[in-house]
């Protein structure tokens, strides 16, 4: 077996279990891998511990939904999402009444929805780890919808917000990480 199996097998069931658990089962699987490799082709055993990590995805993930982690994980993505769209807004609007420039009025809306996105990323990271990272997505997969159903905002302000809404709320949660 592969050390990029490995890797690979126990980041799945990390996700999915609690890590005593994924351990276990891991250890599990590895033994009845290692039993097969004597009498089997390596192919053959490989093929055999995907067929049963992968058969025991669905019961994995509905024991992970009953136990609510991912509700979390969404409520948590979707506040933080939801609070950096209030601080955006409230920023957007008191900076932009200093100017009657459009160009410069999207530019410190951008930069407002970015200075918002880290600090919500940082907290929604705080909460959950996975949180930020579905900041992320919401911000990305919005600002796929605003620019494809024809938003009157310049391409370069949808491209833009594209690439630094998600990487600022990715970021936000990295910090959440560092230790100082």
């Amino acid at each position: 077996m592969s050390p990029l199996t490995l890797a690979l097998s126990q980041r799945i069931l990390a996700r999915l279990m609690p890590p005593a658990q994924a351990e276990a089962l891991l250890g599990d699987l590895l033994e009845e891998c290692r039993l097969r490799l004597r009498v089997e082709s390596p192919a053959s055993a490989t093929r055999w511990y995907w067929t049963q990590l992968v058969s025991s995805m669905p019961v994995l993930l509905w024991t992970s939904l009953r136990r609510g982690a991912w509700l979390i994980t969404i409520v948590t993505a979707v506040a933080s999402y939801i609070a950096a769209a209030a601080i955006e807004l409230a920023l957007g609007y008191s900076l932009t009444r200093m100017t009657t420039s459009e160009s410069v009025r999207l530019v410190i809306v951008l930069l407002a929805y970015v200075a918002a996105l880290a600090p919500c990323g940082y907290v929604a990271a705080s909460i959950r780890p996975g949180a930020a990272r579905l900041l992320a997505f919401l911000m990305f997969a919005t600002t796929c919808l605003m620019l494809a159903t024809g938003s009157r905002a310049p391409l370069w302000f949808g491209g833009s917000l594209l690439i630094l809404g998600p990487v600022a709320a990715i970021a936000g949660g990295r910090l959440r990480r560092v230790r100082l």
